[in-house]
C-alpha cells in the first residue's frame, strides 16, 4: 500500500505549526506519508493529478472545512474505479464535518487524535453533494447553502477564525431574504425565505446542529428552507445550536437526492463554507463517492 499523501493548507486557522505537528504525529505512529504544503489551488490540482496518475488513492487534508473541500474537488476531478480515501487532520478555524462523527476539531490534541484514526483499514463510504450554477460545478461533503447564511459569513473577515461564524449568525439578521422556488424530491416550496441549507452532514456554521437527522450514507440531502422573520431569527438560532429547531414552523424540511432553487434576486451560494457565486442552484447527491477515514 502506498504512503498517504498529506496536503497541508499553510493558512488554515492560526496553527502555523500544523505541518510540524502532523509530521511528528505520523512519525510516532509509524504511518508512512508524504507531507506537502500547498501554496495555492494550482499546486493542489497538479499534485493530486500526479498522485492519481501514479495510482495513489489515499489523501489527507490538513486544515478546516475549506481545506477539505479543496482537496475533495481536486480528488474528484479524476476518474476512480473505487472510491478514493480521504482523511481529515483538523487544523483550521472550524471543521463541522468532523462533528458529525463526534470529533471535536478544536481540541488541543485534535491532530494527534486524527492521526490515530489513520491506522487500520476501516472507512466510511459517504455521499458527496454536487452544486451546479453559473460558476460551474463544485463538490461538497458537509453542506451547501444559499441566502442569509452565505451572505452573513461573507461579510466577516477570515481572521476572526471560529468567531467569524458566531458573528455571522448575528450579522445575517441584516439580510432581507426574498421570494424563492424550491423543487426537492417531487415537492415544491414557493414563498419568501431567508436561507436554504442542503446538508449532508449534521453540523453547520461552527457547531450549529442544523441537520440532526441527516446521514452521510443514506443517499439523501437534508434540505431546510428558513422562513423566519428578523424578529424571530434569534430564537430560531438558539434552537438550532442544539438541533431543536426542526419543529419550528419557520423551518420547512425536505429530503431528496436532487433539488433546485430559483430566486427572484441573486442569492449568494456557498459549499462547505466556500463562496461559489449566486443562485439559481441545482444540487445533486452522489452516493458513496468518497471513502472517509475518520
Amino acid at each position: 500500500m502506498k504512503p498517504w499523501l498529506v496536503l497541508v493548507n499553510p493558512c488554515a486557522g492560526r496553527r502555523s505549526n500544523a505541518k510540524t505537528r502532523v509530521e511528528a504525529a505520523l512519525r510516532s505512529r509509524n504511518i508512512p506519508a508524504d507531507i506537502l504544503v500547498m501554496d495555492g489551488s494550482d499546486t493542489l490540482r497538479k499534485t493530486v493529478g500526479q498522485a492519481a496518475a501514479d495510482g495513489r488513492d489515499r489523501f489527507a487534508a490538513v486544515g478546516g472545512d475549506g481545506t477539505v473541500n479543496a482537496v475533495l474537488n481536486a480528488v474528484l476531478a479524476h476518474p476512480w474505479d473505487t472510491a478514493p480515501v480521504l482523511a481529515v487532520l483538523p487544523a483550521g478555524a472550524g471543521c463541522d464535518l468532523l462533528r458529525t462523527f463526534g470529533i471535536g476539531a478544536e481540541a488541543e490534541d485534535a491532530i494527534e487524535y486524527a492521526a490515530d484514526r489513520l491506522l487500520g483499514d476501516d472507512v466510511y463510504p459517504v455521499d458527496v453533494g454536487l452544486a451546479v450554477g453559473e460558476w460551474g460545478r463544485r463538490y461538497f461533503i458537509n453542506a451547501a447553502d444559499a441566502g442569509s447564511t452565505a451572505a452573513a459569513a461573507l461579510r466577516l473577515p477570515v481572521w476572526w477564525g471560529p468567531f467569524r461564524y458566531t458573528g455571522a449568525a448575528a450579522a445575517l439578521i441584516g439580510f432581507g431574504g426574498g421570494e424563492i422556488r424550491l423543487e426537492a424530491g417531487g415537492r415544491i416550496f414557493e414563498g419568501k425565505a431567508l436561507a436554504v441549507i442542503f446538508a449532508n452532514g449534521q453540523f453547520f456554521g461552527a457547531g450549529f446542529n442544523i441537520a440532526p437527522r441527516a446521514s452521510m450514507m443514506d443517499r439523501l440531502l437534508d434540505i431546510q428552507v428558513i422562513t423566519a422573520s428578523r424578529r424571530q431569527l434569534g430564537q430560531l438560532l438558539a434552537k438550532a445550536r442544539g438541533g431543536h429547531h426542526l419543529s419550528d414552523p419557520n423551518v420547512h424540511r425536505y429530503t431528496a437526492a436532487e433539488a433546485r432553487v430559483e430566486t427572484r434576486e441573486p442569492w449568494p451560494v456557498r459549499a462547505d463554507g466556500e463562496p461559489l457565486g449566486a443562485a439559481p442552484l441545482l444540487v445533486r447527491l452522489q452516493a458513496g463517492r468518497i471513502a472517509l477515514k475518520v
